[in-house]
């Protein structure tokens, strides 16, 4: 099953997957400007920067969102205390 979800801004289609622990990833199609959240099936998703490759190097990669109280920020490195 397939998903599209129209934005403002922009003219491209950008693939993202909504990302929920252990359970499959739902792909779904953004057209437009990527937002910092997307409502789906009655849960909000928010984007922390993730992205992963599908692959076609042609292709951009697959922006990554996670249920709203459980992303995790993107790996920056080691954080050094003051």
């Amino acid at each position: 099953m397939s998903y599209v979800h129209d934005n403002p801004g922009g003219t491209e289609a950008h693939g993202v997957d909504l990302v929920d622990g252990d359970t499959p990833a739902v792909r779904i199609l953004v057209h437009g400007d990527l937002p910092t959240t997307i409502e789906h099936e009655g849960r909000t998703w928010l984007s922390n920067g993730e992205s992963h490759d599908d692959g076609d190097d042609q292709a951009p990669p697959i922006a990554v969102y996670r249920p709203v109280g459980e992303a995790t920020p993107p790996d920056d490195g080691p954080v050094e205390e003051p």
